[in-house]
């Protein structure tokens, strides 16, 4: 009994494990081209296709692109659809690029200037 009690951990290959992490951090890495700025901004999208709007939150932005966090709690498939996005003043059309659990990626048809993405990080940085 005391033998059972005494048993060895078992041994992780923590280089393996880091290695897993690194690649799952850097996947899409070679995709991006702006640096990304983590914001807290509650805002609207908007469906081109059938003007649905989702309320939810923007959680971070660049000059090329954004996630949108919508507020419910399933997300649908949405690749591809055409989106209109309200933060505050700003207003931007784009088109989702990526549907995932923590949100929709979504790319700019125009490309925010550099003061533009100024004054949003301004407004809602974390």
């Amino acid at each position: 009994m005391e033998q059972q009690l005494h048993q060895e951990k078992p041994k992780y290959d923590t280089k393996t494990l880091q290695r897993r992490i690194q690649a799952d951090e850097s996947k899409n890495s070679h995709k991006r081209k702006f640096e990304r700025h983590k914001i807290f901004a509650v805002g609207e999208m908007v469906l081109m296709n059938n003007s649905q709007r989702m309320d939810g939150v923007v959680d971070e932005i660049s000059t090329g692109g954004l996630r949108f966090r919508p507020a419910s709690a399933f997300i649908m498939e949405r690749n591809g659809e055409a989106v209109s996005m309200t933060l505050g003043e700003l207003q931007v059309s784009g088109r989702i690029r990526a549907t995932r659990a923590d949100g929709y990626g979504v790319q700019l048809l125009d490309q925010l200037s550099e003061s533009q993405l100024n004054v949003v990080i301004e407004q809602y940085q974390t």
